[in-house]
C-alpha cells in the first residue's frame, strides 16, 4: 500500500513538472541579459581569491550573473600585485558591460 501512495505521488509530481514546464509563458524563460547592476566583487574560496563582476538586481543583492576575472592563490608571494591588477581588469570590464547595457 505505502509503495503505491509513493508511486502515485511521484507519478503526479512529474505530471505536474511537465505541464508546468509546457504551460509557462515566454516571458517567465530565461531572459539573455537581465536588468540589474554591474559591481567588481571578490570572495575566498579554498585557499584562492577570485576576483569576479557580478550583475545584481536593482535594490537586491541577487546576482543574476557573473563573470570571472581572476583566480589568485592567498599564499602567492606576488599576491598583492596581481590582486590589484585583477581589480583593474574588472572595473575596466565594468565600465565596458555597462557601457553596453545603456547602449
Amino acid at each position: 500500500m505505502l509503495e503505491a501512495v509513493i508511486v502515485v505521488g511521484l507519478a503526479g509530481l512529474l505530471v505536474f513538472w511537465v505541464v508546468s514546464l509546457f504551460l509557462r509563458p515566454a516571458s517567465e524563460g530565461p531572459q539573455v541579459s537581465p536588468a540589474g547592476t554591474w559591481r567588481v566583487a571578490h570572495y575566498d574560496v579554498k585557499g584562492e581569491t577570485r576576483v569576479v563582476l557580478q550583475k545584481v538586481r536593482e535594490g537586491d543583492t541577487r546576482v543574476v550573473d557573473e563573470h570571472a576575472i581572476a583566480s589568485i592563490p592567498s599564499d602567492d608571494p606576488d599576491f598583492d600585485e596581481k590582486f590589484l591588477t585583477a581589480m583593474t581588469a574588472a572595473r575596466q570590464r565594468q565600465a565596458l558591460f555597462e557601457a553596453e547595457d545603456d547602449g
